[in-house]
């Protein structure tokens, strides 16, 4: 059988917390207050044993209307309903909002008491019965049991007991895998344990010795002792009615409206919902004032809706919250909305954006792109939040941007349409809306064509960090995503892989005959400098002396770099045909000298500067074939390995 919590609804005074009482033996009125006014203020709590063994939690809430905002609370969360009617009193006004609030808090299933039975004669009992089948008709409670009890004498409580238990056998369970949620509508402290928290589990589960994070804020407990419906155990899942013992919590730190978790979860002070008004609502204008109920959070917030001026009774509307302050939200968590001005519940809904971007204006695509997410569901939602990342996200961004679990996101991935791409390496998975893929491939292809017209003579084109940074992409997890894309336009045959670098596939080097001809006469300047560095500037008049302009010498030493004809160093270059025969030179004397050679030792033995040879040896040791040991350098196991293999 699923964790179910069962929440009570009805008028102040009509009996609910009597018949907790009579069903399950708990006083749910714990506090002074409530026993000397004869009231519920509080949320009470129980547990009810059901006839198979099986025990399903209990909350109590108040009826009076002050109360209102515990009561939204305390309702978060429950899977059954029991609306309480009392036979001498009929439908009463916290009757009609209480059903209401539950129906927007999305309970599908529930069960009626007509309480007080034996206060009345039969004919009234019918009279109220008929009141309560009308009242129900067309709400989710049209068609349940409507059940005549008495808490004073018994009658009809096991038979209230059984229904109850048939209705919680159909109830599905909560998610016990992902993402473990609970909102904190009760904090105390118990001396010798320290800080106790109660609050029914949304979903999830967590263990003894768990790490939970208080949010807003993120400020780390852990969990030291844990009790389900009175009785210590190991663990709690969603559905569950929980008490958490935690350590590093003091009552100070505080406020209402948090939740703990067991991860960080992004705060917001916007969100974006879908609500109805009730048919006995006041209209609601563009920009009004609001009095906003999620969970145990409440505040006044500024609604301003999307799809309409005006929100009439009835109807139904995308809008935009103004928060004060943060608070933690979820995709699909349900809300309520009160007035400011004569504390009525006027509506509720749900909330479809947990992270949306500010909406100045109401543009037709932003309404329709929002209509999407709200009759959607959460591959939907996702989708749209890898939209507004055009530079890619990573699935832990995209869980902690709407505060669900990683599996949340594996599971919703199935269901995604062609407008997402998804990129994979060994360690991460990255989203990119397939729009904007498009957009940056082809901004990766014109870079990568216009560096191909400047170089003519380079065989490759633009590394990945060139690329990265002309792309505006400034993350790590961005830069990894730009290079699994770049694989992925490779397998497309859009690019091909050129040592470190990235070109188009048809890329060929073809020189023309002024590139052959600059080509050989600057591969002769070089060979004619021998052991001498020349200088840039001498370079630079041999260039203009045999009409080489600055472009087409930048070419032509790119090309000379690439084919290794010429190698550079600290700013200048030496031909390899120099190079070659003095590493060969300089690896066949270290072998014979393993305590290795100064830079003097070196000059003498090729005959050169002190400046090429310092020049010489930062190539070598670039090369990893020498490295540096005090004032001398010596050969390295690859210097070893590279003079065996030209010996052989």
């Amino acid at each position: 059988m699923p964790h179910v919590i069962l929440g009570t609804a009805g008028h102040i005074d009509h009996g609910k917390t009597t018949l907790i009482r009579a069903l399950t033996g708990i006083e749910c009125d714990t506090h002074r207050e409530e026993q000397r006014r004869g009231i519920t203020i509080n949320l009470g709590f129980a547990h009810l044993q059901l006839p198979g063994g099986e025990t399903i939690g209990i909350v109590d809430v108040p009826g009076h209307r002050d109360f209102i905002h515990t009561m939204v609370s305390g309702a978060s969360g429950i899977d059954l309903a029991l609306l309480v009617v009392a036979a001498d009193g009929g439908i009463m006004p916290q009757t009609r909002e209480h059903l209401a609030i539950m129906d927007m808090l999305g309970v599908k299933r529930g069960v009626i008491a007509v309480t007080r039975i034996d206060l009345v004669d039969q004919e009234l009992l019918s009279m109220a019965v008929e009141e309560t089948a009308a009242f129900i008709k067309g709400t989710f409670l049209e068609g349940c049991a409507i059940l005549p009890v008495s808490s004073k004498t018994g009658d009809g409580i096991e038979t209230l007991r059984s229904e109850i238990a048939r209705l919680a056998a159909a109830v599905k369970s909560r998610p016990g895998s992902g993402l473990f949620r609970l909102y904190i509508d009760r904090i105390f402290t118990v001396t010798g344990f320290g800080t106790v928290v109660t609050g029914s589990v949304l979903g999830g589960r967590t263990t003894v010795g768990s790490r939970l994070y208080l949010l807003p804020g993120e400020k780390e407990v852990r969990i030291r002792r844990l009790e389900r419906y009175g009785e210590e155990v190991p663990e709690v899942a969603g559905g569950d009615r929980a008490s958490l013992n935690l350590a590093g919590l003091s009552r100070e730190e505080f406020i209402r409206g948090m939740m703990v978790a067991d991860r960080p979860l992004r705060p917001t002070r916007m969100i974006d919902a879908n609500i109805t008004l009730f048919e006995h609502a006041h209209p609601v204008h563009l920009w009004s004032r609001i009095h906003f109920h999620l969970g145990t959070f409440d505040a006044q917030v500024r609604m301003h809706l999307i799809d309409t001026d005006t929100l009439r009774p009835g109807e139904t509307a995308v809008v935009q919250m103004h928060l004060p302050v943060h608070c933690i939200a979820q995709a699909g968590d349900r809300l309520i909305l009160r007035s400011t001005s004569n504390d009525q519940t006027i509506g509720g809904g749900t909330v479809i954006d947990a992270a949306p971007l500010h909406h100045r204006r109401r543009p037709a695509h932003l309404v329709e792109k929002l209509h999407s997410i709200a009759d959607g569901s959460l591959p939907t939602l996702l989708e749209a939040e890898i939209k507004k990342h055009a530079g890619g996200i990573t699935r832990e961004e995209l869980a902690g941007i709407i505060n669900c679990s990683p599996g949340d996101i594996d599971d919703a991935t199935a269901s995604f349409s062609e407008s997402v791409i998804s990129l994979t390496d060994s360690k991460e998975v990255f989203f990119i809306d397939a729009d904007a893929a498009r957009r940056l491939g082809t901004r990766i292809v014109n870079t990568i064509t216009a560096y191909h017209r400047r170089n003519p003579l380079d065989d490759g084109g633009r590394t990945t960090d060139e690329l990265q940074g002309m792309m505006g992409l400034t993350s790590s997890s961005q830069g990894k995503m730009l290079h699994l894309l770049l694989l992925r336009l490779v397998d497309e045959k859009t690019l091909k892989k050129v040592e470190h670098t990235w070109a188009l596939t048809g890329h060929t080097v073809e020189p023309s005959p002024v590139h052959k001809k600059a080509i050989a006469d600057i591969d002769l300047f070089f060979r004619g400098a021998g052991m001498q560095a020349p200088l840039e500037t001498d370079l630079g008049r041999y260039a203009h002396d045999h009409g080489i302009d600055d472009q087409l010498l930048r070419q032509v030493l790119s090309f000379l770099s690439a084919k290794k004809h010429i190698i550079p160093i600290e700013g200048t270059w030496l031909h390899e045909s120099v190079v070659a025969p003095i590493r060969g030179k300089l690896l066949s004397e270290l072998v014979r000298h393993p305590d290795g050679l100064t830079v003097a030792q070196f000059r003498d033995l090729v005959e050169g500067n002190r400046k090429i040879c310092l020049l010489l040896y930062t190539l070598f040791d670039r090369e990893g074939i020498t490295e540096r040991d005090g004032d001398v350098r010596k050969i390295t196991e690859r210097g070893r390995e590279l003079q065996t293999a030209a010996t052989a």
